[in-house]
């Protein structure tokens, strides 16, 4: 009867790992989908289908700040 009680809690303990395993997995499906979506309205907006990572980067940090002063005057 102990060697049945340790199997169950085995498998109970590898379901509830799967169960982790799998809502990690859906969070990254989750995040990996937001950020491709933000992506893709930048490229539209912007239009900088053609500007490298880099250059991206650089051309955010330039809209950062007017970006803030302006959600500082609304607030």
């Amino acid at each position: 009867m102990d060697n049945l009680n340790v199997k169950k809690k085995e498998q109970e303990l590898n379901r509830l790992k799967r169960d982790i395993q799998r809502d990690s997995q859906k969070e990254r499906k989750l995040r990996t989908h937001y950020l491709i979506q933000k992506g893709a309205l930048l490229e539209s907006y912007f239009d900088i289908k053609d500007l490298s990572v880099d250059e991206t980067e650089e051309l955010l940090k330039e809209l950062a700040s007017t970006v803030k002063k302006i959600r500082g005057q609304n607030n």
